[in-house]
């Protein structure tokens, strides 16, 4: 059937943007007041920036269940269980990030840097592993992004253009980070704010695109969006190069070099219109 522009999908997805980006944002700025200006509250900075990552996947249930009713909603909480994954995307899930970090350690001590000590014990990355799959962005996110909005965007648009355009929101719906203390994001705009925030912008457009591809190769399934999410996040965490100006421009030279491989590879699926 050929790709057709339906408004009514463009609508429904704006709206989820919007809705998004904006409550996120309000729960941030009690952050934000903690964080910069000292302002005491009854609740810590960590629990608005926690509760705040949840807002794409509870609007993702709410506008699921506004625009397609019930049946929609079990079809989307289906699909954070569908545990269904074949092994060669199993694989694709746990050995491309982790590799990229792998040979960006490489290539960085080969230039020369010292690689800075790993932030996890080897027993203690399953723990880790799920913690940041539940609290760190996977669950609270990945039912929003990819289960509700991907998944509309592609009735309109090639997985390729769908990947780079969610990417491109999804890392807009981060940017309050960068300016609250504490956060990640601001630690790295030591390097200077808006390279890094350009830096971030590219990291999670590619990002983005993996996601996608696994997203259609696992027949829909956000429970593997969110398992490449937290390996995502835990394979920049264990051994933090990016807080190095140079292991930063590495891994993410790496990142893209991988991803570019991956979507020569599946061009056919990517820039497909069915």
């Amino acid at each position: 059937m050929k790709q057709t522009d339906n408004p009514k999908l463009r609508h429904e997805v704006i709206l989820f943007f919007i809705t998004t980006i904006l409550l996120t944002w309000l729960l941030w700025f009690p952050a934000f007041l903690i964080q910069n200006h000292g302002i005491p509250m009854r609740l810590s900075y960590d629990f608005f920036i926690t509760v705040g990552t949840f807002v794409p996947s509870v609007a993702g249930f709410f506008f699921t269940y506004i625009f397609g009713g019930k049946a929609e909603v079990y079809s989307l909480f289906k699909s954070l269980l569908n545990v269904h994954i074949s092994v060669k995307w199993l694989l694709f899930v746990f050995l491309v990030l982790p590799v990229v970090s792998a040979v960006s350690c490489l290539l960085f001590y080969l230039s020369g840097g010292a690689l800075p000590q790993m932030q996890f014990s080897p027993w203690f990355i399953p723990i880790a592993f799920v913690y940041i799959l539940i609290f760190m962005g996977p669950l609270g996110e990945e039912a929003g992004w990819r289960g509700f909005a991907l998944k509309k965007m592609l009735g309109n648009l090639s997985p390729m253009k769908a990947a780079v355009l969610l990417g491109m929101i999804w890392s807009f719906w981060h940017l309050p980070l960068f300016f609250i203390k504490g956060t990640t994001q601001n630690a790295l705009t030591s390097f200077g704010s808006i390279p890094v925030i350009l830096g971030y912008f590219l990291y999670t457009v590619m990002i983005s695109v993996l996601i996608t591809l696994l997203y259609i190769m696992s027949n829909g399934s956000v429970f593997g969006s969110m398992l490449l999410h937290a390996v995502g996040n835990l394979s920049l965490g264990v051994v933090p190069l990016i807080f190095s100006k140079n292991g930063a421009v590495i891994v993410l030279l790496t990142l893209c070099i991988t991803v570019t491989a991956i979507i020569y590879k599946y061009k056919k699926i990517m820039f497909h219109k069915t």
